[in-house]
């Protein structure tokens, strides 16, 4: 969780130094702002879809975790997701939070590695995929939250409940007629 939190941080103080760098504070215009704005959103996806990998992984583990440790692990990354969010919108209002020789030299050499004409190339496409994968989970992470605050019904298929349709059958009930019953029955014999 301690390296999960240090990457959060770097990921949302490289991200604010990223937005702020192209413009000076004379130059603070209805762009700049745009852009601002447009780096939380992608910061706020990414970190939905992180928290969605989080669930799964969790959920794949069964019952090697109880519910509380479950419920703990949930909290903690919603906590490290809220402070990474807040860190990046106080870097916005104070930039010398953010303004520090480790990021700027990890600010530098991401831009010196981004800037190699083949390689800014291959990392454009796969920048472009990734986005719309992160996007998409985010988009898909942020509808279920706001489904359950909403009080609506969560739709999650790895439940083992079964409901009673408008005939009186339960899913996944089959149902056979008398005659394909006896059928059967006298075929076995």
């Amino acid at each position: 969780m301690i390296l999960q939190a240090g990457g959060y941080y770097f990921l949302a103080s490289l991200t604010a130094v990223n937005v702020l760098n192209p413009f000076t504070e004379s130059e603070k215009a209805p762009v700049s702002y745009a852009y601002m704005v447009l780096g939380g959103v992608v910061l706020y996806f990414y970190l939905m879809s992180k928290l969605q990998k989080s669930k799964r992984m969790i959920s794949s583990l069964g019952n090697n975790m109880n519910a509380p440790e479950k419920e703990k692990n949930m909290k903690l990354e919603w906590a490290l997701i809220i402070a990474t969010l807040l860190l990046y919108v106080s870097s916005l209002v104070y930039p010398q939070i953010v303004t520090h020789k480790v990021n700027q030299w990890f600010y530098i050499n991401i831009a010196d590695i981004y800037d190699t004409v083949l390689l800014k190339f291959i990392f454009g496409i796969i920048g472009f995929f990734f986005l719309i994968q992160i996007l998409f989970q985010g988009f898909n992470t942020t509808m279920k939250m706001l489904n359950l605050i909403s009080g609506g019904t969560n739709n999650n298929p790895n439940q083992n409940h079964q409901t009673q349709s408008d005939a009186g059958f339960v899913d996944y009930e089959i149902v056979e007629d008398e005659d394909d019953a006896e059928d059967q029955q006298n075929l076995l014999n």
